[in-house]
């Protein structure tokens, strides 16, 4: 996973312009500035996830995802620079090998990124790269505990994001991934319960900053946007392996999931469709 976050990080460089043939910009200084056009796809996502948290148990739990994305690009024709912004919510459940018990999840997350846009190819290939911030906010729940049977998922990362389009012919295939560098995280001790936190104010060490070194997560998905019946469909796979080691606890929640969804490319302010 280092490795593919590494890469990650290389396609956030800066690449000639003259690649694959790319020719200098257009000068647009005396042209009026276009509205942003804004490309939003509406996905549901149905997958697998496997998770593990030690706080709550040490067994690995298995089954079923649901999940619901949000993926919104706005951009300038005139502008080498993109703004990505995703809202996803996320229902699991799993259980042991055991089968005696179920691990139940739940979370929202929020990712905003500032990318820059490099065209190769007259135009038929595009890489973007650069960073943002994200927020994920949720819980589990364990039906086998009878103290301490929620934890709570709460953090905020620095993120390296990068992604890359190709159209062939009228179907546009993108990859992106996105991988946190640093942030901060919320989590109980270890023997610690939230009756300590929350009740008698016993803070220690519940606010934790992360590195790359202790969180080490990447998420990823591929996708085409195929014309058919007047509608834009995007279909894919998504990937999100997240996992972390604080307070001598450990957590890891793994999804690969398939999205369906739909296309919308419109001009912010006009809202007709593009």
């Amino acid at each position: 996973m280092r490795h593919t976050i590494t890469a990650i990080l290389l396609l956030a460089l800066p690449l000639p312009s003259s690649a694959c043939g790319g020719g200098a910009e257009a000068d647009t200084a005396s042209a009026p500035r276009p509205d942003p056009v804004v490309t939003n796809a509406k996905m549901l996502g149905v997958g697998y996830n496997s998770t593990q948290d030690t706080y709550l148990s040490p067994l690995h739990y298995a089954g079923p995802e649901l999940r619901y994305v949000s993926h919104t690009i706005r951009r300038r024709d005139d502008s080498p620079w993109l703004r990505l912004i995703i809202n996803e919510g996320r229902l699991a459940e799993g259980e042991s090998r055991s089968e005696n018990g179920a691990l139940l999840a739940a979370d929202y997350r929020f990712a905003y990124a500032v990318l820059h846009s490099w065209h190769l190819c007259d135009n038929r290939i595009t890489i973007h790269g650069g960073g943002g911030a994200e927020a994920l906010a949720g819980m589990l729940y364990n039906t086998r505990n009878g103290n301490n049977p929620v934890q709570a998922r709460c953090l905020i990362n620095i993120t390296a994001t990068a992604r890359a389009e190709m159209q062939l012919h009228k179907v546009r295939l993108a990859y992106e991934a996105s991988a946190p560098l640093v942030g901060i995280t919320f989590s109980p001790n270890y023997g610690q319960s939230y009756y300590e936190i929350f009740s008698e104010g016993h803070y220690d060490h519940n606010i934790v900053p992360t590195t790359l070194a202790a969180m080490p997560s990447l998420r990823h998905s591929l996708t085409a946007d195929i014309p058919f019946l007047n509608t834009t469909w995007r279909i894919g796979y998504l990937g999100d392996y997240r996992q972390q080691a604080v307070n001598n606890l450990k957590q890891h929640s793994y999804t690969s999931a398939l999205v369906v969804g739909i296309v919308h490319t419109f001009t912010a302010g006009r809202r007709s469709p593009r």
